[in-house]
């Protein structure tokens, strides 16, 4: 309606004009919030309207809603991301379990592709030394193929030496230069992410797995490495006690065969 006088009935048609627009306005705020565009944003008459108010605080709970459910969708997924992938490594441990080198090989592949991670290393304890407690590099992998590398770090010695002496994850994001070069189309450069975690068992501290990828890992990611590193470390343990086992058996049948000549 058009206003041409100041009086009375023109300060009426004003605010009957007002409260029209804002009706209008709260209809198609409320037409898009049950379209589901919840974003969409509602300007106050003033701050008496108490029915505008009340739409507001309607989709601020709706948004709070959609936060908590979205949320959840991702706990959820995370959550069955980490089950499938411990579940895996529960396989790969199980069909693997008589053979050191075979288990160590399968273990460090299936790692880096689950993780997305460029490459990486697990090191084992050497339990022949007596003299000084090293840490054999058992297996290594990056880029769809096995490295042959040999190496060996003594405890405390490095990240890997120090992450066995303190038994705790290490996670760095500043990795120190030429700490290790990937080698990728783009030729070398620093991983962008260092994760080292301790396999240990209990007290006892069994080896080292160690990553490096260009992507940051995410915490869920690390948490998982921590718990596959739990599976691993009791597999290796059963694996290294089989196997002395076998060798004390071996050596046991040979005396017995040498006394019988």
């Amino acid at each position: 309606m058009e206003v041409n006088t100041k009086n009375e009935v023109g300060e009426m048609t004003l605010a009957l004009n007002t409260s029209i627009r804002g009706l209008n306005k709260k209809a198609e705020f409320a037409n898009k919030i049950g379209s589901g565009n919840i974003d969409h944003e509602l300007e106050l008459i003033s701050n008496e309207d108490e029915l505008g108010q009340s739409l507001i605080n309607m989709r601020s709970s709706l948004l709070k809603a959609k936060s908590e459910e979205e949320k959840r969708k991702t706990e959820d997924q995370k959550r069955r991301w980490t089950d499938e992938g411990l579940a895996k490594f529960a396989e790969i441990l199980r069909q693997n379990n008589d053979d050191l080198n075979i288990l160590a090989n399968e273990i460090i592949k299936n790692v880096v592709y689950y993780l997305n991670a460029n490459q990486g290393g697990l090191f084992i304890l050497n339990d022949q030394e007596q003299s000084t407690v090293i840490f054999d590099l058992l297996a290594a992998f990056a880029f769809d193929r096995e490295k042959f590398i040999k190496k060996q770090v003594e405890l405390g010695e490095g990240l890997v030496g120090t992450c066995a002496a303190e038994k705790n994850t290490i996670y760095l994001t500043e990795i120190p230069q030429d700490y290790i070069q990937i080698t990728s189309g783009l030729g070398n450069a620093n991983p962008n992410s260092l994760l080292l975690v301790p396999l240990k068992m209990e007290n006892d501290i069994l080896g080292v797995i160690e990553l490096a990828s260009f992507n940051k890992f995410k915490k869920h990611e690390i948490e998982f490495a921590e718990k596959a590193a739990e599976s691993i470390a009791s597999t290796l343990k059963s694996v290294r006690i089989n196997t002395r086992t076998s060798q004390l058996l071996e050596q046991s049948q040979q005396q017995v065969e040498e006394m019988a000549v």
